[in-house]
């Protein structure tokens, strides 16, 4: 096991123990006037290390707080940015960067680990990147949000936000109505009748129930809910996979004060070395794997130019996958999160359209890992209390072809394929939520009268808004235990280097060979391969300082390194340098997201 992760494991007893009698520490979700107050006494608490900044304000005039864990000279150390509420359902992600402020904080001057991450890396946190349609949680009615509220024309009819949520039943949330009508789609799933699921009329299902989310037509055009109040999804409005036209993503890239905001923020910091998300689009337990190039040979022997004027076929293509050279590292930090979190049984990942997280990989070119915290759990099935033999034969029934039981064919080498349940994801929650008793989890179906459907019978239900994207706040604190331990060992894995191994030769006369090795003694590379491609993230740049009495005779005073491999990796740079003896010059190493190192060498 990794040394510093030890390290921190056995460290974080104590740090558990402070922070279970911070304000943080009350199991609960915080509003936005809660979180900013929150904030600010975390940060009087610690002022020699942290501070707190606006970067902007969204259009309800709601402040973009990001927190700087790390001292007077934070901005001139490598660093992580941490970001919570890229989904702004997804409020778990805020509560844990919120404790992760208390969790650097409390430790610091208390535990050596602690100390030492703070007095060597910057940690950028922002809680809440979305802060207006986060809100939406702690209002009535209570509807799942993750758009801001830039008034929107969601159904193109020249109308803004005219038809929206209304609360038919009066209690405070915003689900479901299904109304009973032999023209409808839907019907009860035949596992759970809680759950509706469109009629599949090649198997003789024929629909029953016509579904819409709760409210009524207000612009008349038989469509529900279809123009609700708002927006623009931060997390859809980047540009990596823009979607442009499609619902969310906004008049185009970039176009919210939040997007906006968090960009500028990490174009102003060129330290920032890694970006860590909370967020759907996780790439931890799911890692990003390589994928073929969709370009033909003939159009990589295209120049860019030519295959921009060119047929379709041959424009250049959007780089949608993982570098050769990231996929190592990428994947040993899945491999590690995995095992610090001791997670399994997560979701599948789909790639982001307009994702930030995706941004700060392919257009930011930084190292960005992304994280799921919490998902529905599977529940236990209990075992039958009637164990079958299965070392005993069975009959073979007559009646059926060979496979038809379902299983293996020998002679035809497959058994047959079922199509995946759509809505397993929905069965499973509703176990999670028997198991539990959380009754008010989901709102049984319950009739009601609707205007709009004077003559049918109208039913409200469906699952709690939120249920299934936050856990309960009295789990947050078992998860953030998890996530506070893989971010501080990740605090710990930035690049670093160092000047190294330096040696001075006497060629003859006034002639010195100077040769030195420039060496990364951190895990990550000094640049991605990405990264080093877009060109956004500076690589390592070695100066060697002379006098005014000395020359260079071979090699150059400034320098530009290829990315240097983590763990002792290293680049040999060699001079021819004109001196008289005992002259000194200084070698100078440095790169925002490496650090910087100098040395003065004696020529003699």
């Amino acid at each position: 096991m990794n040394r510093s992760f030890k390290i921190f494991r056995s460290s974080y007893f104590l740090i558990f123990l402070i922070f279970i009698t911070s304000a943080l520490s009350q199991n609960k979700y915080h509003s936005y006037d809660e979180m900013t107050k929150a904030i600010e006494r975390t940060v009087s608490s610690q002022k020699d290390i942290a501070k707190v900044e606006s970067i902007g304000q969204t259009i309800e005039k709601r402040d973009i707080w990001v927190v700087t864990v790390g001292g007077k000279d934070a901005d001139n150390r490598h660093a992580v940015l941490i970001v919570g509420g890229a989904e702004a359902d997804r409020l778990i992600g805020s509560e844990l960067t919120l404790r992760f402020i208390e969790f650097l904080t409390a430790g610091y001057g208390k535990v050596d680990s602690i100390t030492q991450l703070v007095n060597t890396t910057t940690f950028y946190i922002i809680p809440r990147v979305s802060p207006d349609a986060s809100e939406t949680f702690f209002r009535k009615p209570l509807y799942a949000r993750t758009a801001n509220t830039r008034p929107t024309d969601d159904d193109k009819d020249t109308s803004i936000d005219e038809d929206g949520f209304e609360d038919l039943n009066g209690d405070g949330l915003i689900t479901m109505i299904r109304v009973k009508d032999n023209r409808g789609e839907w019907i009860p799933h035949p596992e759970d009748a809680r759950i509706m699921k469109k009629a599949e009329t090649s198997k003789g299902e024929q629909g029953i129930y016509k579904l819409f989310t709760e409210g009524i037509d207000n612009d008349k055009d038989e469509q529900w809910n279809e123009d609700v109040a708002g927006g623009v999804d931060f997390n859809r409005n980047f540009p990596h996979n823009y979607q442009f036209f499609s619902r969310g993503a906004g008049q185009h890239q970039i176009s919210e004060p939040e997007t906006k905001a968090v960009a500028d923020f990490c174009f102003s910091h060129t330290n920032i070395a890694v970006v860590f998300t909370y967020s759907s689009n996780d790439n931890l337990m799911n890692p990003w794997k390589k994928e073929p190039r969709q370009g033909t040979p003939q159009e990589e022997q295209l120049s860019p130019r030519r295959r921009m004027f060119d047929d379709e076929e041959f424009a250049p293509r959007l780089i949608t996958s993982v570098m050769d050279r990231d996929e190592e590292y990428t994947s040993y930090v899945s491999g590690k999160y995995q095992e610090i979190t001791k997670l399994k049984g997560a979701p599948q990942s789909t790639k982001g359209e307009g994702a930030f997280s995706e941004w700060a990989y392919y257009h930011f070119g930084r190292w960005s890992f992304t994280a799921n915290p919490w998902w529905i759990p599977e529940i236990e099935q209990k075992k039958d209390t009637v164990v079958s033999d299965s070392t005993k034969m069975k009959k073979p029934d007559d009646k059926k072809g060979p496979g038809s039981d379902g299983k293996l064919d020998v002679k035809k080498g497959k058994g047959p394929e079922e199509k995946p349940d759509e809505y397993a994801d929905q069965l499973k929650t509703l176990k999670w939520i028997d198991s539990n008793k959380m009754d008010e989890a989901f709102i049984r179906w319950t009739k009601i009268s609707d205007k709009d459907f004077p003559d049918k019978e109208v039913e409200v239900g469906g699952f709690k808004p939120y249920v299934t994207t936050n856990p309960p706040a009295d789990s947050i604190e078992v998860i953030v235990s998890k996530q506070n331990s893989f971010l501080a060992w990740l605090g710990t894995k930035l690049p670093k280097i160092e000047i190294r191994n330096v040696k001075v030769e006497l060629i003859g006369g006034k002639v010195f060979r100077l040769t030195t090795d420039i060496a990364n003694t951190g895990y990550l590379p000094t640049n991605s391969a990405i990264g080093d491609k877009a060109r956004w993230s500076r690589n390592v740049k070695v100066t060697l300082k002379l006098s005014k009495h000395q020359s260079l005779g071979s090699g150059k005073t400034n320098i530009i390194l290829e990315p240097i491999k983590g763990n002792g990796g290293r680049q040999e740079i060699v001079w021819l340098i004109v001196s008289s003896p005992e002259e000194s010059v200084t070698i100078t190493a440095e790169s925002p997201v490496a650090g910087s190192a100098t040395q003065t060498v004696t020529l003699k």
